[in-house]
């Protein structure tokens, strides 16, 4: 358990407060975030953009002229040691708001979220947490998975290329529980589309796959038009590159996560994302780029570092939203996410609603396409309702 070593601003708190009326000079808002693992380079450049965003706040004054104070740590997937970080972040530095990165971090520490009544925003959580009877206290940044599929699953079934017959489509995924649960409706949603659904890929570990023309044996027997690709960009990479030799007429589109500059060098390929990639022409860029030029003018960004970015412009809306001339509480915090409505961050993401019910930000997602080595923009905004 590390704290990240770039971070300069922090400074923890090692006594717990008597009550829960947050009364110190600084908001502190705790960030579990892996540097590591599966999602250590897009946490990392998430991460990144978490602390810019920050450093951005305060410089301008912070929220009501209190300092925006971070505590990120590195989530390291081990049980044993993100519920020891999040007791820290709970009991000694009394958090107002918790931000999570892993869907899986967050899955396993919600029954301690519920119980301390923590609002936690997450990347992402599957569908079934959006029911905010059992999850009253999380909420999410983009889209859930499921969503962000069948809005693919709608893109592909407007294609004008293919109206004489049925599109098919198969599924590509890392071989992952909770993965295999949302394909499985996605899979559903496809079908109700009268898309054709081949069969399952599930790839154990993409990056040592021997020998992998074995596992991918049915993309050359059942020629999909499209493939949907599930897992992390790095793996969705290696796979591409496999691909390139077996004289497949296939179009991929990627998931939120599969889809990042990591791909620049696989022209055509699509990938349904709600995150605007680093540098857009898009308003709520300016000021991304702006500091980008101010602090580390020769860094590269990805798209998750807009990510982290604009998550804590996200957290510091519902902060500064907080009443706080009654005192910050978490219960209010929690109220005011609540109170969003088409809150808009820019074009960054698409506007953000959350209602006491529903703690999902949105159902829309733009596609995009690598062309030329650069994530452009392919459609409008595409949604599927709530």
């Amino acid at each position: 358990m590390k704290k990240f070593s770039i971070l300069t601003f922090v400074v923890a708190s090692l006594m717990i407060l008597p009550c829960i009326a947050f009364s110190q000079d600084s908001l502190k808002v705790g960030a579990l975030v892996p540097f590591t693992g599966r999602w250590g380079d897009s946490g990392r450049e998430c991460a990144r953009g978490l602390l810019d965003a920050g450093k951005w706040i305060n410089q301008r004054g912070g929220i009501f002229g209190k300092k925006l104070e971070i505590i990120l740590m590195d989530d390291s997937s081990q049980p044993a040691q993100f519920l020891a970080a999040f007791r820290k972040l709970n009991e000694a530095d009394r958090i107002l708001l918790l931000y999570l990165y892993s869907t899986e971090t967050g899955l396993a520490l919600l029954p301690h979220i519920n119980l301390q009544r923590i609002p936690t925003l997450t990347s992402s959580f599957p569908v079934h947490l959006a029911d905010t009877s059992k999850t009253p206290y999380l909420f999410s940044v983009t889209p859930t998975p499921l969503d962000l599929a069948k809005i693919a699953m709608k893109f592909i079934l407007d294609r004008p290329d293919i109206k004489m017959r049925k599109p098919k489509v198969v599924f590509v995924s890392f071989s992952d529980p909770l993965e295999k649960h949302f394909l499985d409706e996605a899979k559903s949603y496809a079908k109700m589309l009268d898309l054709e659904i081949g069969p399952d890929i599930f790839v154990p570990d993409i990056l040592s796959l021997k020998p992998p023309s074995l596992i991918l044996a049915p993309l050359k027997s059942y020629q999909p038009d499209f493939a949907y690709l599930n897992m992390t960009s790095k793996e969705a990479s290696a796979l591409l590159q496999e691909v390139r030799g077996m004289d497949l007429k296939t179009r991929w589109i990627c998931s939120m996560r599969a889809f990042d500059e990591t791909l620049s060098a696989f022209d055509g390929v699509l990938g349904v994302q709600p995150i605007s990639p680093f540098g857009e022409d898009v308003p709520g860029m300016a000021e991304i780029k702006e500091a980008h030029q101010k602090w580390h003018p020769y860094d590269s960004h990805t798209l998750s570092y807009v990510e982290g970015w604009v998550t804590l412009k996200v957290i510091a809306e519902a902060l500064g939203r907080s009443l706080p001339e009654q005192g910050f509480s978490r219960e209010r915090v929690k109220m005011a996410f609540e109170g969003f409505k088409n809150y808009v961050v820019g074009g960054i993401l698409p506007p953000f609603t959350f209602t006491a019910r529903d703690h999902r930000p949105s159902t829309e997602s733009r596609i995009f396409i690598v062309k030329d080595g650069k994530l452009v923009r392919h459609t409008g905004f595409i949604s599927v309702g709530r």
